[in-house]
Order: structure tokens, then C-alpha cells, then sequence
């Protein structure tokens, strides 16, 4: 009888409690994001994440996108490993015209990722 891997869902459960930015930052470094990946996501530096990881002192618009980013990466959660997560926003993808999730994050661009999200767990992505 073959069992079936146990994918470990502290990531995500630390993810979905954090709540001040240095948790979110924290929580998706846990999740597997690199801190290139969080910068590009918020329109930042890796340098700015770094502080924000230990000082939690964000810009306001750079707090929204860093938590667009933990909200679509919850919502793929359902479905996608955490390497599938950032597997998912990093690559190019059709239902957004070949482009990012990750780099339509960075230009405010979050509902429309989110909108192509939720179509690839409801099965439309093909």
C-alpha cells in the first residue's frame, strides 16, 4: 500500500497568524520565498526586507503588497505545496498575458492575480 506524503502546513499556519509585517516577512520566508522574491513582489529592495524582517517598519504601500502577497499565497495554499506557491507567482502565466503573478504584485496589479488564482483551483487553468 503506497502513503501518501504528509505536505507540513506550519508554513502556511504560520503565514495565516502572522500579522505585523516582520511576521509576514518572516512567515513567507518560511514558506519558501526568497528575500528577492518578497522585494520584487512589494516594489523594494532585498535590502528593505531584510529591515523590515527584524524593524517591521514598512511603507505603507509596500505593506499592502507584501500582504497581497501572503493573501494569494494563502489562497493557492489550498491546493499547491509551498514550493508550488512560489513556483506558481514566479512563472510566466497565460491567464495574465504571459506575465509574473510575482511582477503584477509589484505594479498593484494583486487583484488580477488573485482573480487567476482562484481560476486555476477552480480547474480553468489548462
Amino acid at each position: 500500500m503506497t502513503q501518501a506524503r504528509a505536505v507540513s502546513t506550519k508554513p502556511f499556519r504560520d503565514l495565516r497568524r502572522a500579522v505585523a509585517a516582520d511576521q509576514i516577512v518572516r512567515a513567507l520566508g518560511g514558506v519558501g520565498f526568497t528575500q528577492k522574491q518578497i522585494a520584487n513582489a512589494a516594489g523594494a529592495t532585498d535590502r528593505s526586507v531584510r529591515n523590515w524582517a527584524t524593524t517591521g517598519s514598512i511603507r505603507p504601500v509596500f505593506d499592502e503588497r507584501i500582504r497581497e502577497l501572503s493573501e494569494i499565497s494563502l489562497v493557492l495554499s489550498d491546493t499547491l505545496t509551498p514550493r508550488g506557491v512560489t513556483q506558481w507567482l514566479s512563472a510566466r502565466n497565460r491567464l495574465l498575458d504571459g506575465q509574473r503573478p510575482i511582477d503584477l504584485i509589484s505594479k498593484g496589479q494583486s487583484s488580477e492575480v488573485r482573480a487567476a488564482a482562484e481560476s486555476y483551483l477552480a480547474g480553468d487553468y489548462v
